[in-house]
């Protein structure tokens, strides 16, 4: 996990919650199907994305609290086809779906004891995590698809606290630098006292720069128009970050 405290990790929940529910309060029927950025998905794969994401993570609280194994996914290798479907449901469907699924997980977080938070618990990945991880995993996924939605609010990585980001890079750092084929690279940004390296020896890495949401978007694949150049002025490609 990411250095910040587990009440931070709680409060950017909360945060990216509202977040979330002021992106899809205006939202027409017309615009929950139409393209997402992400390729092949529309806002409305994203936001049944987010409601199957709230329920798998509210499953590991109730490992928590309960001690009995309830997997983040059923049937894992159907997690794509229930996207597929949830997507094509009228809009109205969609929207209470996404806002139902958060609320119900913003009350297991809420209802799980003191003590629960260290109970150990199993990610969909397989990694063996205390359920005090879940906050952190949830974060990611509001703030970073709340820009997937393309709505005024975030708009992009700029709109998000400076340690959200931070952390977000450390994450990110972590996960696409332990992939097969990621390049050696340090990352600085210009408006911070700080790097993080990606990947290999510092030595050998090559240096990226830039404003730190720039390279935290880019990081996790949300900055395809216009590519990142080390300093040897070539292009870098990167794993895909989750």
């Amino acid at each position: 996990m990411p250095e910040f405290g587990f009440a931070r990790s709680l409060a950017w929940v909360r945060d990216g919650s509202a977040l979330l529910r002021g992106a899809v309060v205006g939202l027409s029927a017309q615009a929950v199907h139409t393209p997402s950025p992400l390729p092949g998905w529309t806002r409305a794969h994203v936001l049944t994305h987010l409601a199957r994401n709230a329920d798998a993570l509210a499953n590991l609280l109730t490992w928590a609290r309960t001690g009995v194994e309830t997997p983040m996914y059923p049937d894992p290798a159907g997690r794509l086809d229930d996207i597929e479907r949830g997507a094509r449901r009228p809009a109205t469907d969609v929207v209470e779906d996404v806002l139902s699924a958060d609320d119900r997980l913003l009350n297991a977080l809420d209802a799980l004891p003191a003590a629960a938070w260290q109970a150990t618990v199993r990610s969909a990945l397989g990694r063996t995590i205390p359920a005090s991880e879940v906050p952190w995993m949830r974060t990611r996924e509001l703030w970073v698809h709340a820009v997937d939605l393309a709505t005024d609010a975030p708009g992009d990585f700029d709109a998000f606290p400076p340690d959200l980001v931070d952390a977000l890079l450390t994450d990110a750092c972590a996960t696409v630098g332990g992939k097969e084929g990621c390049p050696a690279l340090v990352l600085r940004p210009d408006d911070r006292d700080r790097s993080w390296l990606l990947s290999g020896p510092e030595q050998l890495a090559e240096e990226v720069r830039g404003p730190a949401t720039a390279l935290c978007a880019w990081l996790l694949g949300r900055d395809t128009a216009s590519a990142r150049k080390v300093s040897s002025s070539t292009t870098v490609s990167l794993p895909k970050w989750l």
